[in-house]
């Protein structure tokens, strides 16, 4: 009998087991299932797949228009595709840019306009190690690009009904001018703008540099800092509340229509809304249940409503960044603070304020770096005095707009917001010009975060669980990471290439051999800071690059006997006594010889098209080649092109 039950009892265990074994897998299929229905481009209405010859569609500008050097950028999206004079119904995301008129500069979020123009996919620089723009926009679910030349677009008179451009669009609207009304229109009303609703397009680029390179750029975007000013507030101004048998749905109910109308006023970023699930949770269990949820439960459940209604957020950084802040300050804080015990009231205040910037730097710290490539030295002061600082500016504009019936009030309360943001900007500024303020060019690939994570969930279970196995875990896993590291540079001081960068308007070649470079093209793109971190030095992380040796070029020859032409806008046409053999020709800076001359010039391999030149030559080159079987390259379409030798 014995031998039976135990028996029966291991049974159980094993059936435990299965089932949860199963339990993961149908989640698992469920998830995969429901990524494949939110690809936007797998619906039979999405414009991708009706659009063809002069098909206009009908689009409602999503964003308002972004000022770039020739056009004016927007997302927009399609309501109708207008074939023949009928409408036809269609949907789905995409970029637009608009070519610079006073006409396009009157356009605004919120408009319908009647488009024709050529779609194309999203275009990405395709550089090693740069940033990703076509994946950016995928996991945004925007797969196609337009530019619109002045004369092929119309304004709407239709009006959409839905509830951002009947509510949302308005009050935003209102907010911002109420800020400029009493802030100015200045740098000041911009960042007012970022830290109260959002709305982030008048900001200055290098004073939003300012804030990252001093490690609080947090605090201009909508993050669950805001929603918890805003819930601890309603809390406390619906303390009055008499208490009868629904006071407390009332109240859940008040503060849920709140938070929730504020988080889509502000945009509903990824942040805002893990934030707007777990308050929501946490209020319907204080207020309407009488009980107090577990937070990492509410945690966890925001996450699987958030990724059930829209999968793609967990490849959004602000999604990821904010769940692991709040994991780190969950699991971190306390074990943190109660390390320093400080008899002294405002110096135990201020090492509260330190742990928590301390918790929440620890967990997103190899996600910061893999992102970003580049570590605030300075984040904690910093964070001590701007957050700080920032908190008492929230409070104070969130003041303005409840006191803008008021204009004499709320003009005196703008101009001490503006002096508060003023020095908060001068603040940002100081703590970034000092002196080893930033570590930047880290180089972080996806293998080095993943082995990070393991060492620092290996370290919290034996800080924090008494893991006694968690030391040998760290040193196995970093043994790993290690040899993985040395493996690449091993790679690295083996490899021969040649990239031919996509840098709009120059021409810039790397020539790399056992991890010396060597560039060719113009060397003005080395001296403008801006333009070489962007294109060029991502690069030199991914490969472990050393030296930048430069020689303008007008071609070479590699030791492997890869050979290249750079023809440019010098070169005139010229029949000689024998063709030029070579293996590639680089066409640059827009040369005045046609296809059909060049082949006369010389035999070779193919022909690159770098993004020196115009776009509509370009495509007369890619007919001219197509016309005579000839292989070629378009940088500026196709992305940066890597050759080995």
């Amino acid at each position: 009998m014995m031998v039976i039950k135990l028996f029966s009892i291991g049974r159980q265990y094993v059936l435990r087991n299965l089932r949860s074994a199963c339990l993961y897998l149908l989640i698992y299929c469920s998830g995969s299932l429901l990524v494949w229905l939110k690809d936007a481009r797998r619906q039979p209405d999405h414009f991708g797949k009706m659009l063809y010859g002069k098909d206009s569609l009908l689009v409602n500008l999503q964003e308002p228009l972004q000022e770039r050097t020739r056009s004016l950028k927007t997302v927009a999206e399609v309501y109708a595709l207008i074939r023949n004079g009928k409408a036809l119904r269609a949907n789905g995301k995409l970029l637009l840019y608009f070519q610079r008129d006073s006409a396009a500069m009157k356009l605004t979020c919120g408009d319908i306009v009647l488009i024709c123009g050529e779609l194309r996919p999203v275009s990405s620089s395709g550089n090693p190690g740069a940033f990703d723009y076509r994946h950016y926009c995928a996991a945004k679910q925007i797969f196609h690009q337009a530019f619109i030349r002045a004369g092929y677009w119309k304004r709407s008179s239709l009006r959409v009904g839905g509830l951002s451009a009947r509510c949302l669009l308005p009050a935003r609207n209102w907010c911002i001018r109420t800020l400029q009304r009493y802030l100015g229109k200045g740098p000041e009303a911009a960042l007012a703008a970022a830290l109260l609703i959002g709305y982030r397009y008048d900001l200055d680029k290098d004073m939003v540099q300012a804030y990252t390179n001093a490690g609080v750029v947090h605090i201009i975007a909508i993050s669950g800092m805001h929603l918890a000013l805003i819930y601890s507030s309603l809390l406390w101004l619906l303390q009055w509340w008499p208490v009868h048998r629904y006071s407390g749905l009332i109240k859940m109910l008040l503060i849920c229509v709140l938070l929730w109308g504020f988080t889509l006023l502000a945009g509903a970023a990824a942040s805002i809304l893990r934030a707007a699930v777990m308050f929501t949770v946490i209020a319907a269990g204080e207020l309407l249940l009488r009980r107090y949820t577990n937070i990492y439960n509410t945690l966890a459940a925001s996450a699987f409503l958030l990724l059930c209604y829209d999968p793609w957020l967990l490849l959004d950084a602000g999604f990821q960044l904010s769940y692991l802040a709040v994991l780190g300050i969950l699991l971190c804080y306390r074990p943190l603070y109660e390390l320093w015990a400080i008899p002294w009231w405002w110096l135990d205040k201020l090492w509260q304020a330190a742990a928590v910037s301390l918790a929440a730097q620890a967990l997103t710290l190899p996600v910061c770096l893999y992102y970003f490539h580049q570590f605030p030295n300075l984040f904690l002061p910093a964070n001590l005095v701007i957050v700080t600082l920032s908190t008492i500016i929230l409070y104070g504009l969130i003041l303005v707009l409840l006191l803008s019936p008021f204009p004499i009030a709320a003009h005196y309360t703008g101009i001490a917001l503006r002096y508060l943001i003023s020095w908060m900007n001068q603040l940002a500024v100081f703590i970034e010009s000092l002196p080893y303020a930033v570590t930047n060019h880290i180089y972080m690939p996806l293998y080095a975060t993943v082995f990070a994570y393991m060492m620092m969930a290996a370290l919290l279970a034996l800080w924090l669980g008494r893991w006694k196995q968690g030391m040998i875990t760290v040193l196995v896993v970093g043994l790993c990471w290690s040899g993985v590291y040395a493996t690449d540079v091993i790679l690295a001081q083996e490899r021969r290439m040649m990239i031919v960068y996509n840098v709009p308007g120059y021409t810039a070649i790397d020539i790399i051999r056992e991890r010396r470079l060597q560039f060719a093209g113009d060397t003005g793109l080395l001296y403008n800071k801006a333009l070489a971190e962007r294109y060029l030095q991502p690069s030199k992380q991914r490969y472990h690059l050393k030296g930048n040796l430069t020689q303008a070029l007008q071609g070479f020859k590699t030791p492997g006997g890869l050979s290249l032409v750079i023809v440019d806008s010098t070169w005139r046409p010229f029949v000689p006594l024998k063709k030029f053999h070579t293996d590639y020709l680089l066409l640059s800076h827009h040369p005045k010889l046609s296809i059909m001359q060049l082949k006369d010039m010389f035999v070779f391999k193919m022909i690159i098209f770098d993004a020196s030149n115009p776009l509509w030559q370009i495509q007369q080159w890619k007919n001219d080649c197509s016309a005579l079987t000839l292989r070629c390259f378009s940088v500026p379409d196709q992305g940066a092109y890597l050759i080995n030798f």
